[in-house]
């Protein structure tokens, strides 16, 4: 089955200045994608941080447990047979998810009973997880601590079947790759172009995903952190995205409406261990903070939505421009796509949930 999103309704919004109507567009989508949200999808909770695998286990452990009372799920191999746990490590090791959270993440699905050939490590480059210390050179074919690690070199990452399809240029090193590819050849080319595969691995069959990302503040997106992660930080040829502030949040949207991937989520999550306030799009050390705080939930705008209000604020207090929820697109066309209620996400701390 091919998957078809096409971002070419969003280019002819802006282009009659009709953003206004996105919610009349949004009609034309596949019906399974406009989901009423079930299950208090929008709450999101918030934790402390840990300073080795130890606390992080026992962070999450209590946040995890907070989940499964309000959205009604308990995550134990009979209800989720694989599952594949999405990294984010293309700016490590400046910016990297923790490998204390990834540890304290397999004890905490370990003691629910999954083995390790049940659970799988995902990112998209393999750079990445070498730098950030999941991966040895010497040692690429043991996985991480006797998991599976799966990149987007390995062919089990895409199915030439599943793409995001979009009608906006690649970037220029792309572009080359393609003509190097498909030299004699300028149809192929312009067909494979327009295509972003999807991790497969992420949603295939019996598995479903969690999401461990970062925070960094993005000029476009509004939030580079977990929606970017399972989307255009797992997507060949993203940079065509990028550098619009309409198109990159649209792309990011449409690719999680997607309903296969839509519903094998089980929960995304946030370390603001460290976190980057300004300067989004590269990694600048100079913009990187630190909090104490984690925050998860089942749904990855609601998220991203309460890490954007931190991040917020630290801009302020360090004199940058304030964010403005209206000019959040990612928020808007999330609920556009029935992905919400997202700009009404109720956060729960410790101290309020205990």
């Amino acid at each position: 089955m091919v998957l078809v999103f096409f971002l070419s309704f969003f280019l002819k919004i802006i282009s009659v200045g009709l953003i206004s109507d996105l919610t009349a567009s949004v009609e034309k989508f596949d019906a399974r994608t406009k989901r009423v949200m079930e299950n208090h999808d929008n709450h999101v909770f918030v934790g402390q941080c840990g300073v080795d695998a130890v606390a992080y286990f026992k962070s999450l452990s209590f946040l995890v447990e907070r989940l499964e009372k309000s959205s009604g799920i308990f995550i134990e191999p009979k209800n989720f047979p694989k599952i594949a746990i999405k990294l984010e490590t293309v700016f490590a090791p400046g910016l990297q998810t923790s490998s204390y959270l990834v540890d304290g993440l397999l004890e905490f699905l370990r003691r629910r009973g999954f083995s390790k050939s049940k659970l799988i490590i995902v990112d998209y480059g393999r750079g990445g997880l070498l730098r950030g210390g999941f991966l040895r050179q010497d040692e690429i074919s043991k996985g991480y601590k006797g998991h599976r690690v799966v990149t987007f070199l390995d062919p089990e990452y895409t199915d030439i079947n599943w793409f995001h399809d979009s009608p906006l240029p690649p970037a220029k090193h792309d572009r080359v790759a393609y003509y190097l590819s498909h030299p004699q050849n300028r149809d192929k080319r312009l067909v494979e172009e327009r295509k972003s595969f999807l991790p497969r691995i992420l949603f295939q069959d019996d598995i479903y995903w969690i999401n461990l990302s970062v925070a960094m503040d993005d000029p476009h997106l509004g939030i580079d952190g977990a929606c970017s992660n399972l989307t255009l930080g797992a997507i060949n040829n993203f940079q065509r995205f990028l550098q619009s502030a309409t198109l990159a949040p649209a792309a990011v949207a449409e690719i999680l409406a997607i309903p296969e991937i839509w519903s094998k989520r089980l929960f995304s999550l946030i370390d603001l261990s460290k976190f980057q306030f300004a300067g989004g799009r590269a990694f600048d050390a100079e913009f990187v903070l630190q909090d104490k705080k984690m925050i998860l939930g089942k749904n990855p705008f609601c998220v991203d939505f309460a890490a954007w209000t931190i991040i917020a604020k630290h801009r302020e207090k360090h004199g940058f421009s304030h964010r403005l929820k209206r000019n959040a697109l990612l928020f808007k066309y999330g609920e556009e796509l029935g992905m919400g209620p997202i700009l009404s996400t109720q956060i729960f701390d410790g101290k309020q949930i205990q």
